[in-house]
């Protein structure tokens, strides 16, 4: 369960729904700063604010976005982890797959208020900062002068990044995956078929994010890829043992309760109402076993 996962301290809660942050989100914070000392203490600064509680609060609302929308077609909300790549929303419906679709979509809808809300922020920032109420997201040196005006355009950058990677990227677990599979399975693909077309995807996009990550030497988008490749790894192991019935992914179409969707940037994660653990998490120990299946729970970043 959610209160007992180790390495996890509580937050509080909100609308009922447990908070928890990783303590591994704290070491990739302190790595990712000790990288900017070289630019100066305004900067450390700076991101300090960026990818501490900006990231932290635009993660929880996505999350929260996901599991509204998880209530709304009559399922559960057991809980929110922060990690370090986004958030892990803990779900579960039995509504099927357009119901589904709402959920993951319902996530990344909340970056268009945010922004909406970053961008009343910046504008007297920016007129104090430049005179000029024209606004433009050029990232301004952090001074003191400056510092509010580049949170404010940090933290709506972070906001477009995250809708667009979450819907744009088709690969499973983000939510363009879920997306994806709920409209094949809408469209009355056939599940096993559904699923192939989801690693094939799944598959050369994680790869492509992993080259991305060395590249430009990012060590959380290498840990993105390495997630991708993962869940995808674990849909797998269900497609081949002919168990999609128990993978949240594919659990609504068979009746069985659907994984929610989650995740800023970052992961989400979903399950059968009932089940405590990441939707991406396939048990293939109790693969291909008759009878009295359940269905994990399912996972997008």
């Amino acid at each position: 369960m959610l209160r007992n996962l180790p390495g996890s301290i509580p937050l509080g809660s909100l609308f009922g729904i447990p908070i928890r942050l990783h303590v591994t989100f704290l070491a990739v914070l302190a790595l990712q700063l000790l990288g900017s000392l070289a630019y100066g203490g305004q900067w450390v600064l700076l991101w300090f604010l960026l990818l501490g509680p900006v990231l932290l609060l635009t993660v929880l609302v996505h999350e929260l976005g996901h599991c509204a929308a998880a209530r709304a077609v009559g399922g559960s909300a057991e809980g929110v982890l922060l990690w370090p790549l986004g958030g892990l929303a803990f779900l579960g419906h039995n509504a099927g797959p357009k119901a589904d679709m709402w959920v993951a979509v319902a996530g990344p809808l909340t970056h268009v208020p945010m922004v909406g809300a970053w961008l009343l922020l910046l504008l007297p920032a920016y007129h104090a900062s430049t005179g000029s109420w024209h606004i433009r997201l050029d990232m301004p040196y952090p001074d003191s002068h400056h510092l509010w005006h580049a949170v404010c355009v940090g933290a709506i950058i972070i906001n477009i990044s995250l809708f667009a990677f979450n819907l744009l990227v088709p690969a499973y677990p983000l939510d363009g995956g879920r997306l994806l599979v709920g409209g094949l399975l809408t469209a009355g693909v056939a599940p096993r078929r559904a699923a192939a077309v989801t690693i094939g995807l799944a598959v050369p996009l994680g790869l492509g994010v992993l080259a991305y990550g060395i590249v430009v030497f990012q060590a959380v988008t290498i840990m993105v890829a390495g997630f991708i490749l993962y869940a995808t790894f674990q849909l797998f192991q269900a497609l081949r043992a002919d168990a999609l019935d128990r993978h949240p992914l594919f659990a609504a179409s068979y009746g069985h309760g659907a994984a929610g969707g989650g995740g800023g940037g970052a992961a989400a994660a979903a399950g059968g109402v009932g089940s405590h653990e990441p939707y991406f998490k396939f048990d293939s120990s109790h693969a291909g076993g008759a009878g009295g299946r359940t269905p994990g729970l399912a996972t997008n970043v």
